[in-house]
């Protein structure tokens, strides 16, 4: 397996290509693979960046926080957190109410795929702004998409945010910026796409880091105090 340490640091800094897409979609259905995050234990304990997963499929990565070396934590939809994911679904939480930053969460590949996505959403109610930014095999940026969802309590419901890129894809980094301008999210299970896809219009031609800087600290409003 890849170190991939360094790599996780990288990512966030955005690292320059040529003009290249993504084409983005909120259809979990168009991924053929998926990560548990419950690998992890789901015990709402706090992880070292970076961590091996195992996908459904036997397709092996890593997962953590881009551009540091903080750990994120393992939660659970329904103990730990009380937010739109489906019931038990294990979660990548961020931590930035706890004073992580920066606070992306990068997903690294050992094989490509040709898409990659999760579900996602803000540790805040109301709407945020979420996005996916995919790397090619010289962790190139292919491209960012970004669509809008909103966080409440109602399980089941919760957005959907994927890419497939002009290349085969090796790296997804993933972000949210909620109504108050701060970046403190989770992502639920990962989708892996090993197939060519025919995903819905959405195509959006951004080229480097989506990152923006963190805003205040405001209350919490999903995740159970650890």
């Amino acid at each position: 397996m890849k170190k991939l340490a360094l790599l996780l640091l990288c990512l966030v800094v955005g690292l320059g290509s040529g003009w290249a897409s993504v084409t983005g979609t909120i259809n979990p259905a168009l991924f053929n693979d998926s990560v548990n995050w419950c690998q992890f234990g789901c015990g709402g304990n706090q992880l070292a960046t970076p961590q091996s997963f195992v996908s459904g499929l036997g397709s092996t990565g890593s997962i953590g926080l881009a551009g540091t070396l903080q750990g994120f934590y393992n939660l659970k939809q329904g103990s730990s957190w009380s937010g739109n994911y489906a019931t038990g679904m294990g979660l990548i939480y961020n931590g930035a109410a706890f004073g992580n930053t920066p606070t992306q969460i990068a997903a690294t590949l050992d094989q490509s795929a040709t898409g990659v996505g999760a579900y996602i959403q803000a540790n805040f109610y109301g709407p945020f702004t979420a996005s996916i930014e995919l790397f090619d095999s010289s962790y190139q940026s292919l491209g960012i998409y970004a669509t809008t969802g909103a966080s409440n309590g109602n399980a089941g419901t919760a957005l959907f945010i994927g890419a497939f890129g002009s290349a085969p894809v090796w790296a997804a980094q993933f972000d949210v910026v909620d109504q108050y301008g701060v970046h403190d999210f989770s992502i639920g299970s990962l989708g892996l796409s090993t197939t060519s896809p025919v995903p819905e219009p959405g195509t959006m031609l951004l080229v480097g880091s989506s990152a923006l800087g963190l805003a205040g600290v405001l209350r919490r409003r999903f995740k159970a105090v650890l």
